[in-house]
């Protein structure tokens, strides 16, 4: 288990700065300076994370959680998840329903939902999980029934109440929120049917969120992702912090160089900081193999014509 961000204050207060004295405020504001720091210097194991994500109409929405997925699998198969430069493929169980093409594909856009309504025109509400957010305001850009586009606000209240828009809409086009104490829950609330539908949950720092949509196999129920989560600054003092202490200690000490401006001072103390985190990671890491990454040879290596190759490289072609 890692160091919470108080104990990690603690840990850290006398290398800030170059006085060795800080309050409690400047520690952590470099606390989470260290942690952009070295959040994309690897692919660190407490960076990147398992999720299980239900899919919808045959498709997947990526939490903002999490920035890139690194691995997939769905039901007991890996998935394909090819870009133009390699695959990631399971060599041991490839099918010919299996292609890249008829896996996992990116729908493109932003999206502020993880599912679309469209059995009839709804309200809009907004559920609070937390009491300590009561007055928090969402503003919504949505599209009522006649296709015109308006801004309206809806001010969460006691949980688990459901706050209403006036305005009847078919959907939402963009969302405007700020850091909650807790997660905000999306409805749309189907006057007809006088039933409410689950259409978005907000993390407590998802500040005008938008999400990255994926078209899944018709078969696909749900699916299993291993990803790379996003950086978020560390607020709660009870929150863990991905780093060891020794590595969080260097990368503090690379930014008072950096400060100062001792570049090669900076790249010294940085190389200690992923040292050390790495020599942990050693530790937990299995010594097994990953789903091979295949290269795609069909595309072009350089702009050198076989005329200008080596007169033992033409050769080699000729008698091919």
């Amino acid at each position: 288990m890692g160091d919470t961000l108080n104990d990690m204050v603690e840990i850290v207060k006398g290398f800030v700065g170059d006085s060795g004295t800080c309050s409690d405020e400047r520690a952590i504001k470099a606390i989470n300076q260290a942690r952009r720091l070295l959040w994309n210097k690897r692919n660190w194991t407490t960076t990147e994370e398992y999720v299980q994500i239900c899919c919808v109409n045959n498709c997947f929405t990526l939490p903002n959680r999490y920035e890139q997925i690194r691995l997939a699998w769905i039901g007991d198969d890996a998935a394909s998840l090819s870009d133009e430069w390699f695959n990631a493929t399971n060599a041991f169980a490839l099918r010919a329903d299996q292609s890249c093409h008829r896996m996992i594909t990116e729908v493109g856009g932003k999206h502020v939902l993880f599912r679309d309504y469209t059995t009839h025109f709804y309200r809009l509400g907004v559920m609070l999980e937390n009491a300590e957010d009561i007055g928090v305001t969402l503003t919504f850009e949505v599209q009522d029934q006649y296709d015109t586009y308006h801004t309206i606000k809806v001010t969460g209240v006691n949980p688990p109440e459901l706050a209403q828009s006036d305005l009847l809409i078919k959907g939402v086009r963009s969302v405007s929120k700020p850091v909650t104490k807790g997660r905000v829950r999306i409805y749309a609330y189907d006057t007809a049917l006088e039933a409410k539908t689950l259409i978005s949950v907000y993390q407590p720092n998802d500040v005008n969120p938008s999400f990255r949509r994926f078209k899944a196999p018709r078969t696909c129920e749900c699916i299993t992702l291993y990803a790379s989560k996003r950086y978020f600054d560390l607020l709660d003092q009870q929150e863990l912090v991905e780093f060891n202490a020794d590595s969080m200690i260097y990368a503090i000490l690379a930014l008072n160089s950096r400060d100062n401006r001792k570049a090669q001072e900076f790249l010294v103390n940085m190389d200690l900081s992923i040292k050390e985190q790495e020599k942990e990671m050693e530790n937990e890491e299995i010594p097994t193999c990953g789903p091979l990454r295949i290269a795609n040879f069909s595309r072009a290596e350089n702009l050198i014509g076989p005329d200008l190759l080596s007169p033992s490289a033409n050769d080699y072609f000729m008698h091919r």
